[in-house]
């Protein structure tokens, strides 16, 4: 069986082309193109069983990108990752809401934390997460 890390390592550097984030079926996609040495490859991501995401945009100033380049800096998987992200507010109608993350993609500097169930690299399917 192929490391997830390992899969997840060729992406880096890559040339997000298409990004998609569908909240009625749980999924986030991307479409990557990686160059290295010249080589260039086409790669697909997929998190499924998406149960949280959370975007941090803390570039200044936070304003939206120019052009349609975006990058995928780096994407890292650790089943035992302490990154726990809760819902702080006065009202304690949201103090059960809480998460954590499974996924950390850096685009550009900025951070998408994602806990999912499962992902798919290139066709090569992972189950990470429990129900």
């Amino acid at each position: 069986m192929e490391n997830l890390q390992d899969l997840l390592n060729c992406l880096w550097a890559g040339v997000i082309e298409k990004h998609t984030v569908d909240l009625f079926n749980h999924t986030i996609e991307f479409d990557v193109r990686t160059n290295w040495g010249g080589v260039i490859s086409y790669h697909h991501l997929k998190f499924t069983g998406v149960k949280a995401v959370y975007y941090i945009n803390d570039q200044f100033p936070s304003e939206p990108e120019e052009g349609d380049y975006l990058e995928l800096s780096s994407v890292s998987y650790d089943k035992d990752m302490e990154m726990e992200v809760k819902v702080s507010a006065d009202s304690k109608e949201y103090s059960h809401l809480n998460s954590k993350a499974n996924f950390l993609l850096e685009i550009w500097g900025r951070e998408v934390l994602i806990d999912a169930l499962s992902v798919e690299v290139d066709g090569k399917f992972f189950e990470v997460g429990c129900a």
